[in-house]
């Protein structure tokens, strides 16, 4: 890649490259550094972010909570989760036809486990590695270590 970007990128070139990864470890750190210019760190979202980002989505697909909704269990066994993942379970479960039956029925948190289970999750050592990639890569670390 540094080839293909020294060929084609100039100082006028306006571009944007985005590079993911969900294997940070088979990366090369230091050639990592020399293509990309800034790095931006998207984290997991937090507890109160993922309360908010169940209760949004379901609202947006067309979901009707109940007051007594347990939006907190929710977004505690939703840690590791991506905001992509919760998303896509939202949409498993609220189907046309559980919408058409939500007055009947009204939602119940064992709706949403098996497809959130379904999706990919991060597990904790593997959000260190994560962490640990970025801070290689932005120098965060070290500015931590000086204040």
């Amino acid at each position: 890649m540094l080839k293909w970007k020294a060929k084609w990128v100039t100082e006028e070139t306006r571009i944007t490259i985005i590079g993911c990864t969900s294997e940070p470890a088979e990366g090369n750190k230091k050639e990592f550094k020399k293509f990309f210019d800034k790095a931006i760190y998207f984290p997991f979202p937090d507890y109160t972010t993922r309360r908010l980002m169940w209760k949004t989505f379901i609202i947006e697909q067309g979901g009707k909570l109940k007051n007594d909704f347990p939006l907190s269990t929710l977004a505690h066994i939703s840690a590791g989760y991506s905001a992509g993942s919760i998303k896509k379970t939202v949409e498993n479960v609220l189907t046309d036809f559980r919408k058409s039956k939500m007055e009947q029925r009204p939602l119940a948190l064992a709706e949403f486990i098996g497809p959130l289970s379904l999706c990919i999750n991060t597990m904790d050592d593997q959000y260190d590695d994560f962490k640990k990639l970025t801070d290689d890569l932005t120098g965060d670390a070290k500015r931590r270590a000086e204040i």
